[in-house]
């Protein structure tokens, strides 16, 4: 499937120099398949090294880190010549061989104009820092498909590119036209964007029934590998209170039915838990990429980072269709769009997920006395305020006081209006436009 991700990996390949890539993200979001792809395209050879099929491959960095040594002994190992001459050569699951991760310092310096990836679904976990060649990669996150990836997927490209171009452009977009994207954003509200998911479901798509119970079978394994990979990576102690956390912000975020609010902690472990208990276990869990953390922000200065507090934020998780499976969600409910005020949890966490997928960052929200706006972007020098509305009422009482306070020159207001313009220095966009509008 097309992945815009692709377009990072070729300015990176067309590099007259370039550093060792270092690829992170959760598992199963299309990590080894697309540098595996990309290598076959673009490179005469492409060498995968899987730290984890072959336990073998970590001896190889043990006895020193010297990238001409470690090559040669490849070599004889693969039974293959390994020229990094138009060489893609890849070390996945890099993270279950520290010394490897470590050698990327080197090759950097011995090699620099070949072309070399590093990828882990726990790359960082239960790593030490001197593990890591600090200003000798580039580091880079895979995230879930987009929604825009989602429908080049389901072969709508006219589609996507309509309303790419009315996103940069800022036009109107027919009646006709967003009820097929509204229509299509319901399905990909369901699917989420987990590259396995999105292809079952739409080999299956003919079938709606079939289709929406295959994606939440596949949906409730991905979130059983997800806890096994917290117990076998954590530790008892920890494994208890990390799953603990992760199972709890579905349940925190359908409370939540209106604003950004904050993510309560005496309600996560057995009797009543601290932000200091729950530090550890949220980090590891952002570390791992399976949830967001979105600083709340009491006064809008920049920089952010430095008005947000340091234990009031929310948690979102980094896929919208396992948000639906593990709060046992009907499928065909979500698609009716009909479940009632709590559908907005669902747009915020898509919308977030699809800023994200655009290269927005870091994100804040806001909380005045009786007012909360969802996302804070920086852009430049400004502060853009990002207010959500799952439904068709467009009435922000919260984004009128933070403008009235602040007065950014620039707000958007995403809804389920199919309504796209300006007014007074407010952008009215539909929700499926949440990763193109331009800021």
């Amino acid at each position: 499937m097309k992945r815009t991700f692709w377009n990072t990996l070729a300015v990176w390949r067309n590099a007259s120099q370039r550093k060792p890539l270092r690829l992170q993200g959760a598992r199963q979001v299309g990590k080894t398949w697309i540098l595996k792809a990309f290598g076959e395209a673009l490179y005469e050879n492409c060498i995968l090294l899987d730290f984890a099929e072959d336990p073998v491959l970590r001896g190889f960095f043990v006895p020193d880190l010297k990238p001409e040594r470690i090559l040669t002994d490849l070599s004889v190992y693969l039974n293959r010549d390994i020229s990094l001459d138009n060489t893609l050569l890849i070390f996945d699951e890099i993270q279950l061989c520290p010394e490897a991760l470590t050698s990327l310092k080197y090759f950097c310096e011995s090699f620099p104009s070949a072309s070399i990836c590093a990828s882990g679904s726990l790359l960082g976990l239960g790593l030490s820092e001197q593990n890591f060649p600090v200003g000798k990669v580039q580091r880079e996150w895979l995230r879930p498909m987009s929604f825009f990836e989602f429908l080049e997927a389901l072969e709508e490209s006219p589609l996507c590119r309509a309303l790419l171009d009315a996103a940069q452009n800022r036009t109107v977009i027919s009646p006709p036209l967003h009820h097929k994207a509204f229509g299509f954003l319901k399905e990909f509200m369901i699917t989420g964007g987990m590259p396995e998911v999105v292809h079952r479901y739409i080999g299956l798509r003919e079938r709606r029934a079939a289709a929406f119970q295959t994606v939440r079978a596949l949906q409730r394994e991905l979130t059983e590998s997800y806890l096994d990979d917290i117990a076998n990576h954590s530790g008892s102690l920890k494994a208890i209170r990390i799953a603990s956390v992760f199972k709890n912000i579905p349940e925190q975020l359908a409370r939540v039915t209106d604003g950004a609010r904050k993510f309560i902690f005496k309600d996560v472990l057995s009797g009543r838990s601290t932000y200091d208990e729950l530090e550890g276990p949220i980090e590891w869990l952002i570390r791992a990429g399976l949830i967001h953390r979105v600083p709340v922000c009491r006064s809008v200065q920049q920089p952010l980072a430095a008005y947000a507090e340091k234990n009031a934020f929310m948690l979102y998780l980094f896929d919208t269709g396992l948000l639906g499976a593990m709060l046992h969600l009907d499928p065909a409910t979500i698609y009716q769009y009909d479940f009632g005020q709590f559908k907005g949890f669902m747009a915020k966490n898509m919308v977030l997920n699809e800023l994200l997928c655009s290269g927005a960052g870091p994100i804040y929200s806001w909380r005045g006395t009786s007012s909360e706006i969802e996302f804070l972007l920086s852009h430049g020098n400004q502060i853009i305020p990002v207010e959500v509305k799952a439904g068709l009422n467009t009435k922000a009482k919260s984004m009128q006081v933070f403008r009235g306070k602040y007065a950014p020159e620039r707000a958007v207001l995403f809804s389920a209006q199919g309504t796209h313009q300006f007014d007074h220095g407010l952008l009215h966009a539909p929700l499926y436009l949440a990763g193109a509008v331009s800021l």
